[in-house]
């Protein structure tokens, strides 16, 4: 089944937040204790022209993107449904052939994200998008869940 790529909509990342994995939710939940379509608006209001949804067939399965933080620093986010780990070498080859090319033009020189330590679906996609694990943010989410810290740099893309 061809996964297909699509500028993030309001509508589709509010539908992927409220149908999104249990290991997502909870990542997300340790760290922004809203409803899951506040997360979901609240991504996309903060990720303008920087977020995208995966769609298999007719059904949105993933949304991922970039907070600007500031001038050259972004925050890295995703979440998806059951069907989600379906589209994770499209949405890698996106990544790379669409998102990282744009980020540089932008000027971005960092790219960090942090995921719960035991999200190995995600330490697995970040390493292979070039992400270096950076260390563990002990007790960061509620709960005293501890995070895995991932960036990328300009520098070591270049």
């Amino acid at each position: 089944m061809p996964v297909t790529i699509r500028p993030a909509t309001l509508r589709d990342m509010t539908f992927i937040a409220a149908t999104m994995r249990d290991q997502d939710r909870r990542e997300i939940r340790a760290v922004i204790e809203e409803s899951d379509t506040v997360i979901g608006t609240m991504l996309f209001n903060a990720s303008p022209d920087l977020a995208w949804t995966a769609w298999i067939e007719d059904d949105a399965v993933a949304a991922f993107g970039i907070s600007r933080l500031f001038a050259g620093l972004g925050s890295g986010w995703a979440y998806g449904t059951r069907r989600m780990r379906r589209a994770i070498p499209a949405l890698t080859r996106f990544a790379r052939r669409s998102v990282r090319p744009l980020l540089l033009a932008e000027g971005f020189r960092r790219i960090e994200v942090r995921t719960a330590i035991d999200h190995d679906l995600s330490h697995r996609w970040l390493e292979a998008l070039g992400f270096t694990r950076e260390g563990v943010a002990v007790a960061y989410g509620s709960g005293g869940l501890d995070f895995a810290t991932y960036a990328a740099t300009r520098q070591s893309h270049d």
